[in-house]
């Protein structure tokens, strides 16, 4: 039996998202931006599926743009600084590499930028209030954590920054990437305040290659490349109808069960962290954190130990799957939280999906007895 504990790299395609991406490919094949019949019937299909998916986490649909994924969408709102006059921007050391690739291009063209410290895994709200200047504008911190799922107090830190434009007189742009964060947590985006949000739809049984986009005040916004005017203008090239579909369709399969399935995944994964205590791994993972996510440290080398566990057919993560192609990335991140480096070099993480079962955890657990802590 194949166990797959690698789902915040990616969850598997469910039968019902996969379903309505097929039904959608065959009826609507039309282009939304044509304008004879069946690019119009594509535009109703494209707004309906917009209308949904809005409406489930909480916001309108005029708010949300779909895009080719969380990266894109984050692309699309640090590239739109390159149009505005430079001034400092603010970030977390534990953010995912697709927001802190961008701190040395925005360097290059004048932009002044900060990296908050996480001791222990959270983003203190004294530090960032340290940090505010008149200059700043814009304030970016994940809403989960990739690596140790650390959940940040994203509306104390809100707080601060607007609390900071009252005496400024100037808005800050708050940017939070919220892919860990969609159906596994109790995430709320308007109670949150934040002015823009990222999401991946494969990380919630929906296909990959297909995102959203959240702008709390989309006129204020200029993308870098428009292209076609596509998603009014906000995300250019033609829309990937049949993947929106399904993600909408993921969605609404994921979020209908979300309380249910959150209170079983977090029995499991109290259960395999005890277990790990009992082996004497040492838990990097804070008490508040995702349901999902379990990050330890054996006393091998990640990339040693994944490979064992990957020849038991037992498929964990040496940090997130895209630090894997940026090497050290999720080192970084752990350094960032104060944890040492030979911890760091040795962290493995252990990522769970709803449709997780009891079975698939004891088993989990056996191999990890079996496979030994490097002793």
């Amino acid at each position: 039996m194949d166990l797959y504990f690698d789902n915040a790299a990616t969850t598997k395609l469910s039968e019902r998202a996969l379903a309505a991406y097929i039904e959608t490919s065959r009826a609507i094949w039309g282009n939304p931006s044509s304008v004879h019949a069946k690019g119009l019937e594509a535009k109703r299909k494209l707004e309906e599926e917009r209308i949904k998916a809005s409406s489930l986490i909480g916001i309108e649909a005029g708010n949300l743009f779909f895009t080719s994924g969380a990266t894109e969408s984050i692309a699309a709102v640090f590239s739109s600084l390159l149009f505005t006059t430079p001034g400092k921007i603010i970030i977390s050391r534990i953010e995912h590499e697709a927001v802190s690739s961008w701190l040395p291009v925005l360097r290059q063209h004048g932009w002044k930028t900060a990296e908050l410290r996480a001791k222990g895994g959270f983003v203190d709200p004294d530090d960032l209030k340290a940090e505010l200047t008149p200059d700043t504008k814009l304030v970016a911190v994940m809403a989960v954590n990739n690596v140790t799922g650390a959940i940040q107090p994203i509306s104390r830190l809100v707080s601060v920054v607007r609390e900071y434009e009252k005496e400024n007189r100037r808005h800050i742009f708050f940017f939070s990437d919220s892919v860990q964060a969609l159906g596994k947590t109790d995430y709320e985006i308007e109670s949150l305040g934040i002015d823009g949000a990222s999401f991946s739809g494969h990380k919630i049984n929906g296909p990959r290659g297909i995102g959203m986009l959240y702008l709390r005040n989309p006129s204020s916004f200029r993308p870098i490349a428009p292209a076609g005017g596509q998603e009014k203008g906000k995300r250019g090239g033609t829309e990937n109808l049949p993947a929106i579909a399904a993600l909408t369709a993921a969605m609404e399969e994921w979020l209908s069960g979300q309380k249910e399935s959150n209170m079983r995944v977090q029995a499991m994964k109290e259960r395999i962290v005890s277990a790990l205590v009992e082996m004497d791994y040492d838990i990097l993972s804070p008490v508040c954190s995702s349901p999902y996510i379990i990050s330890f440290a054996s006393r091998l080398p990640s990339e040693v130990y994944t490979r064992m566990l990957s020849d038991k057919d037992v498929f964990v993560s040496s940090g997130s799957a895209c630090s894997n192609n940026a090497k050290g990335e999720g080192e970084k991140i752990l350094l960032g939280m104060g944890i040492r480096p030979e911890k760091a070099r040795n962290a493995v993480r252990i990522s769970l999906s709803n449709s997780t079962t009891e079975e698939e955890t004891e088993a989990l657990i056996r191999i990890i007895k079996e496979t030994g802590n490097g002793r």
